[in-house]
């Protein structure tokens, strides 16, 4: 980044982002000062610190705005820098900026030495930058592949349970700047899974490349996207005492409504409102209901330290650990149906991996920009108005018609079917088992003997037909 225009392009970034951390890879340049960092990102980043690069290879620098945010315990290894972030609320995890070079011995030393750095910083953690390598095949959009090394990276990343953060946008991040180009996913953003769960909110999003050939990379950790909450029916309500009977309240609609598709509408709608009416009165906020039985158990905790407490305080604060102790089982099964996983059985896993799962796939369906025109919209409200005003232009208005056809002067036959809506009869379902094959035949019988034995034969004074032969 020697050239003063390309300064000025990369400036526009981090401007336009107000963003509070800038990572550079392959910066190519040996030495770094306030200047240079000014030029490129704007007065506001007065903290820095840089890798040198190798005559023109390499380089990494990660700059800071110190108002919002301090970077201390600042580490050097031969290709990243890794620093421990500190925000204004008090939250702190590791943030590793890297520049991997192109020869496989040097990427081996990069992940033996990434390896041991994470050794000695313990934590939520974050790995960002340039790795010069993909993890899967569909990361390339031609089929020259290092699988050897794709191997390596994997394992790296599944040794330390790293989690590949979702890439809005675009799907590759480099390109070789060629007619027939060459397109691979080489930069990415990979995180703990406890830095992950403490930025549930967080958005990866691709930018355009601009000047490089890279595609810069825009991390947001409060992506507040809040779309409208959606009616969500939660299993353990069937074990709760009346339902039932709000279920019965609740499937009732206006009389006047005859049209059987806004009828059905109206019936679901108004359960759905019922019913987390009901869910609501019934159980309330779980983690709400856990933070205030949790803070009654600990002022007991205090006060028994002091005194001995009385039969009803040493009653409620029995009857508030078996509280949470539901309540906790409760939120589990709840994360577990959000996270739509199947394939575990209870006990096999905790709460963290249910959120974990359900909040990757939320991230993954989230549309963070809609481009409107010449306009990129963020706001929920705005991109919704934008999908409604797309599909009522892709649908079109209903047009009064001109002309008609009048049917009845085109002699067209008519059908009757109206014994379409006439239940079965017995001789006919006996009549369709008879001309069965055997061995389907042989199965339907047993059925329709099991029934008869259960709940009498099929008509009275009737028994089962022979239909053996």
């Amino acid at each position: 980044m020697n050239d003063p225009a390309k300064r000025s392009a990369i400036r526009e970034f981090p401007t336009s982002l107000h963003v509070s951390i800038v990572c550079i890879s392959e910066t190519k340049v040996a030495e770094v000062d306030e200047f240079y960092v000014s030029q490129c990102l704007g007065p506001s980043f007065d903290g820095f610190v840089f890798l040198p690069a190798d005559e023109t290879r390499g380089g990494v620098v990660m700059a800071w705005d110190t108002s919002v945010i301090q970077i201390g315990h600042v580490s050097f290894d031969t290709y990243a820098i890794t620093g421990e972030v500190m925000t204004i609320e008090g939250a702190k995890w590791w943030l590793t900026t890297v520049y991997v070079p192109q020869a496989a011995d040097e990427k081996i030393l990069f992940l033996e030495e990434l390896t041991e750095r994470r050794s000695l910083c313990p934590g939520p953690w974050v790995v960002a930058g340039d790795f010069n390598m993909i993890l899967n095949a569909h990361e390339k959009n031609n089929e020259n592949l290092d699988r050897n090394m794709m191997r390596r990276f994997g394992a790296f990343v599944h040794e330390h349970e790293l989690k590949d953060l979702y890439m809005h946008g675009r799907t590759y991040t480099w390109s070789n700047e060629r007619e027939q180009a060459t397109l691979t996913r080489i930069d990415r953003v990979l995180v703990s899974v406890d830095w992950d769960l403490q930025h549930f909110d967080s958005v990866l999003q691709g930018l355009s490349s601009s000047v490089s050939d890279h595609a810069p990379l825009h991390l947001a950790l409060n992506a507040a996207f809040r779309p409208k909450r959606r009616f969500k029916f939660e299993s353990f309500w069937l074990k709760l005492e009346g339902f039932e009977e709000a279920v019965k309240e609740a499937w009732v609609c206006d009389p006047a409504i005859v049209d059987p598709f806004r009828r059905l509408d109206a019936l679901y709608r108004n359960a759905a409102e019922h019913l987390q009416s009901w869910g609501q009165k019934k159980v309330g906020n779980v983690k709400l209901n856990i933070a205030i039985a949790n803070t009654l158990i600990l002022r007991l905790d205090v006060a028994q330290e002091r005194r001995m407490l009385t039969p009803m305080e040493l009653w409620l604060r029995r009857m508030l650990k078996q509280y949470v102790l539901g309540l906790a089982s409760l939120e589990r099964t709840m994360a577990r149906q959000r996270s739509r996983i199947r394939w575990l059985r209870e006990g096999d896993a905790n709460t963290s991996l249910f959120h974990a799962v359900a909040n990757g796939r939320r991230v993954k369906n989230h549309i963070a920009t809609v481009k409107v025109g010449d306009e990129i919209v963020t706001e929920q409200n705005l991109k919704v108005e934008a999908f409604t005003e797309a599909y009522f232009q892709l649908l079109g208005q209903m047009q009064p018609r001109e002309h008609s056809i009048n049917l009845d002067e085109l002699d067209i036959p008519t059908a009757v079917l109206q014994d379409l809506d006439a239940m079965f009869t017995e001789e006919e379902i006996w009549g369709v088992v008879k001309d069965l094959p055997r061995t389907e035949r042989q199965g339907r019988m047993a059925s329709l003997e099991r029934f008869t034995t259960e709940h009498g034969p099929l008509s009275k004074g009737t028994s089962s037909p022979d239909c053996s032969n």
